[in-house]
């Protein structure tokens, strides 16, 4: 306790010591602070001025970030806002702000581009075109967008125009991405293995004997455990499997190995990253603009994989008249993204883990040399009997994905425009009107090619399919604003309405048996096995208007009310009303703090609102665009005939979810404004949730109905703390934190689950439960006499007819518990400093979770009891054996297939701390850079997701929002780069 004091009392002296130093250059820190304009809907406020909770990242906090995705750096830098992010280059993270907003509706936020709600990822912008994010995270602040933003809004605006000047700003950084956390540990040496697998044969036997009643072996365990091995089909070495293990379970010291290849550092290497940035900004009396060109080449450390984009951007502000204003915003992107994560064994993550070490990538003769074809590339080994002696695999037969990922082709090609226009006209001072429109048009060509030459694909002669959709977006804004000042009455009242409309037509085909086995074109092949399209219409209207109302800049208030309609829902059910309340007291304006010295800044605030959701999900990522509508599927039997078939039966009695919102905090600056301190009460109440609803045993599964069938709450509090611990003219150092917790609880459940809940995969929703709560079997520890896993079960005492738990080594019969645990962590947030000592500048993120769990299903089947040639834990040496009987794992044999069943055994600790990125820069100086014809020059290196403390090795809890490890995830990527930025 001494020395947190003594470091403290430190940190003060420094802070008020810097505080008389630099009196003069804070106090212009100051009056900057108090004007700083932050972007809210529809329009831009001073900060002071916001009753809500709005947090926003400048162009300088999104400079240095490389990511396809600009959300995909994020994390950690915005109090309230998780990002659970996938390495595939270029795709889009997953976005929770202040906890969960449904269980079967999006969660996901609104995101608006330059004032109009837009449709597409954010992949199809530069971060270099971005001048501002701002996240609104509470009613008053977001409420105006009605139904589309009651899970927080997310507003991108890009750079415009500035200053009477021609500039150019040239970004340059090339570097190289590789695979940020190490895999789970798996055996790598083929005499481990096999000397692993024999043990589970032999293991597995002599449990076998311990059962009561079994029948006696005519062999030993160790000669099942020989025998098992013939089952692998491959032997690596000079030896065969009956001479390489000796009874006593040594390795054969005189068995060489003969070949062996390394499938992970075949599938993942460092991989280039090139990204250019060209802004030029020319700025006139009457016309501002802002022109881009951007290129990215981000390849992915899975070969094959990676993501390219280009495109150009022109943003011009018109100043037609003194009274009226044209602004345009007009870009086009292309980009192409090559993925690396399929589905099944052909998965390079799932394959590269769970290969056995010893079974080859490429093909070879009965001499063990490898083969090749006529134009000298290697030939691949697909385990089907090609191999040296005939010999198969008995794991993933006819998959080879370093092989594969040589032919095949997953590919999505997109050329998108946006397309906003914007009107403004000053009718008399102080009244303006403005129209906006925007266009979003998107054209999406996705390739699947599988090749003629090996794995799956080859058995039917190769197959291609090619799907193209069509997606456009319209919307309409018309906005009447009137402000006014009486004395110290301040008025800002607007009225508007707003149109969304979208349209989405796609046509997918794939064919079979292939002509030329390198040629994607569809015509390549002759049979026919799949054509289908698809398309969805959407439709979202809004009246709005919102009054904001402030005296003598002391007492801040707004009121906000929008009326939506939406096509999801049927017309008796349609029209919601959403609205939003804030008030806020800007304490540090009264006379008894007015001439104070130490506060400089202190607002109190409170906002509440109503909001809903029409976002509703068929499954995880299809939308429901006809909630209220039967859907049909046309199926063919095998007759030639149509015949309809029910997928989802239509609620008319369907409602909006609805989603009340509190929020109360404060805001706090000190010293000059050197501690600023924001801290936020929040409860988010969400009723009428949408869900499936209990059908009759006779649908059997055959279609879905949804209905609002429950309540649920999130109730937290969030802050975040920036402290200027050192700023001289030689010397700034800056140091910001931010944590939220909160709580999800299930408030209401349909009464047929009040007293059982609902369960959802490993999670069970409960009334007094909240939606991540694991539920499963207990794991109650390990049969010391044979190894067996044992598990809870409930039983009846049939002495006083209360429910008991006692312990069963059969997994069928033991028992599913709510247990409590939540894959919700209790705290996340993030930290870092910046550091500028004269011209040199280093800055550091780093982003955390803690009080979760997980639930680690990877590592679970690395346990697994079964004849396949996967791979192992190393921790297998953990498991329970003849010779370490007390061990506190389970047996692990190649029969028993419930020893790692689901369980909680496999439940982790989802704690993290995430360095998230380190920049050191450079800026030369003036004189210089005006001798090589420059105005500016700045050299530096950066580094993203860096490196990861956690729990377990392989384990990352910053790559799923619930929990459960995924073996087919592309593992997050780290990327270090140089770079140079120029302005002329």
């Amino acid at each position: 306790m001494r020395k947190k004091q003594c470091k403290l009392g430190v940190l003060a002296v420094l802070l008020f010591a810097e505080y008389g130093f630099a009196q003069k250059k804070d106090s212009l820190s100051q009056e900057t602070a108090i004007k700083e304009v932050v972007v809210v809907a529809f329009g831009k406020q001073k900060k002071e001025e916001i009753t809500g909770s709005v947090q926003s990242l400048k162009a300088k906090d999104l400079g240095n970030l490389q990511n396809g995705n600009v959300l995909q750096g994020i994390g950690g830098k915005v109090a309230g806002v998780q990002v659970i992010s996938s390495g595939q280059p270029g795709s889009q993270p997953t976005i929770r702000m202040r906890g969960i907003g449904s269980i079967n509706a999006s969660s996901d936020p609104l995101i608006v581009l330059d004032g109009i709600p837009y449709s597409g990822d954010l992949n199809s912008i530069s971060s270099a075109d971005i001048e501002s994010i701002s996240f609104l995270e509470d009613a008053s602040s977001n409420a105006l967008y009605g139904s589309r933003g009651a899970n927080g809004v997310i507003i991108v605006n890009t750079k415009r125009g500035k200053n009477k000047k021609l500039s150019v700003d040239l970004d340059i950084k090339t570097g190289v991405n590789f695979r940020s956390i190490e895999d789970y540990s798996v055996y790598t040496s083929p005499q481990d293995y096999y000397t692993a697998y024999y043990n589970r044969g032999r293991i597995g036997e002599i449990a076998r004997q311990k059962q009561p009643g079994a029948v006696p072996s005519t062999t030993t365990p160790h000669a099942v455990g020989l025998s098992a091995l013939n089952g692998l089909g491959y032997n690596v070495y000079n030896v065969p499997f009956s001479q390489l293990i000796a009874p006593d379970g040594s390795f054969n010291p005189n068995a060489k190995l003969l070949y062996q290849d390394n499938w992970k550092k075949l599938l993942f290497k460092p991989a280039l990253r090139r990204e250019a940035t060209v802004g030029i900004n020319a700025s006139g009396d009457q016309v501002k603009s802002y022109t881009s060109l951007n290129y990215l080449d981000d390849k992915g450390y899975l070969i094959g994989s990676g993501f390219e984009r280009f495109g150009i951007r022109s943003n011009v502000d018109y100043s037609i008249t003194p009274k009226l204003r044209l602004t345009t915003a007009l870009s086009y992107t292309y980009s192409k993204q090559n993925f690396g994560e399929t589905g099944g064994f052909s998965n390079p993550f799932q394959f590269a883990r769970n290969i056995a070490p010893f079974y080859p990538v490429f093909l070879r003769n009965d001499n063990y040399q490898q083969l090749y074809d006529n134009h000298g590339n290697p030939l691949y080994d697909y385990g089907d009997g090609q191999g040296p002696n005939g010999a198969t695999r008995s794991y993933a037969v006819f998959e080879n994905p370093v092989g594969n990922l040589q032919q095949d082709k997953s590919q999505r090609v997109s050329n998108i425009s946006n397309i906003n226009l914007g009107l403004n006209y000053e009718i008399i001072k102080g009244l303006d009107f403005t129209y906006s429109f925007g266009a979003y048009l998107e054209n999406l060509r996705n390739l699947q090619f599988g090749n003629t030459l090996g794995g799956t694909s080859s058995s039917v002669g190769g197959t291609i399919t090619q799907e193209s959709v069509f997606n456009y977006t319209l919307n309409h804004q018309q906005l009447l604003t009137y402000q006014k000042k009486f004395d110290k009455h301040n008025f800002n009242i607007l009225v508007g309405h707003e149109l969304n409309k979208t349209k989405n037509e796609g046509f997918s085909g794939t064919k079979q048996q292939l002509l030329l086995p390198e040629s994607w074109a569809f015509d390549n092949g002759v049979k026919i096995t799949d054509l289908s399209g698809s398309g969805y219409e959407y439709a979202v209207e809004g009246y709005f208007s919102r009054l904001l109302y402030n005296y003598d800049n002391k007492y801040f208030f707004n009121a906000n009310v929008r009326r939506d309609g939406s096509s999801v829902f049927a017309p008796e059910s349609r029209w919601g009303t959403f609205y939003g309340l804030g008030a806020a007291w800007n304490v540090a304006k009264e006379d008894f703090l007015k001439d104070n010295k130490v506060i400089n800044a202190l607002k109190l605030k409170a906002s509440y609102g109503q909001q809903g959701n029409d976002n509703i999900l068929l499954n995880s990522s299809t939308r429901d665009y006809y909630a209220y509508q039967d859907i049909y599927g046309i199926n063919d039997f095998g007759d030639g005939k149509p015949v309809l078939t029910l997928k989802k039966q239509g609620n008319r009695d369907l409602k909006w979810e609805t989603s009340k919102n509190l929020n109360a905090g404060f805001e706090i600056s000190l010293l000059n404004n050197r501690v600023n301190l924001n801290a936020d009460y929040f409860e988010r109440k969400v009723s009428d949730m949408i869900y499936t609803l209990p059908l009759p045993p006779s649908n059997a599964g055959s279609y879905v109905k949804y209905g609002n069938i429950g309540d649920m709450t999130n109730k937290g509090i969030q802050a975040n703390i920036n402290v200027d611990i050192l700023r001289t003219d030689d010397i700034q150092w800056n140091f910001y934190a931010n944590a939220t917790h909160y709580k999800n609880k299930i408030t209401k459940l349909p009464d047929q689950q009040k007293a059982t809940g609902l369960v959802s995969g490993l999670f069970v929703l409960a009334e007094g439960g909240d939606r991540y709560t694991y539920y499963l079997k207990e794991f109650a520890g390990v049969n010391p006499e044979n190894g067996d896993a044992l598990w809870y079960k409930n039983t009846i005492n049939p002495t006083t007819q209360q429910v008991e738990k006692t312990v069963t080594n059969n997994y069928k019969e033991a028992s599913d518990y709510n247990t409590g645990k939540s894959a919700i962590p209790k705290v996340y947030g993030g930290f870092g400093t910046d550091i500028t000592y004269k011209r040199v500048n280093l800055s550091v993120n780093f982003a955390y979770q803690f009080g979760g769990y997980g639930y680690d299903d990877i590592y679970r089947s690395l346990f697994h009891s079964d004849t396949y040639g996967s791979n192992y834990t190393t921790d297998l040496d953990k498991t329970w054996t003849p010779e370490n009987p007390t061990a506190a794992l389970p047996r692990v044999d190649l029969s028993s297939t419930n020893q790692n069943g689901h369980s909680t055994l496999y439940l982790v600790k989802s704690d993290y701390i995430s360095l998230q990125d380190v920049t050191l820069s450079y800026q030369l100086s003036d004189d210089f850079v005006k001798q090589i014809g420059l105005s500016a020059l700045k050299i530096y290196a950066t580094g993203n997701n860096l490196y990861l403390w956690s729990k377990r090795k392989g384990y990352d809890p910053r790559a799923s929002l619930t929990g459960v490890s995924d073996a087919y995830k592309y593992s997050l990527l780290s990327s270090v780069s140089l770079g140079f930025k120029l302005t002329f």
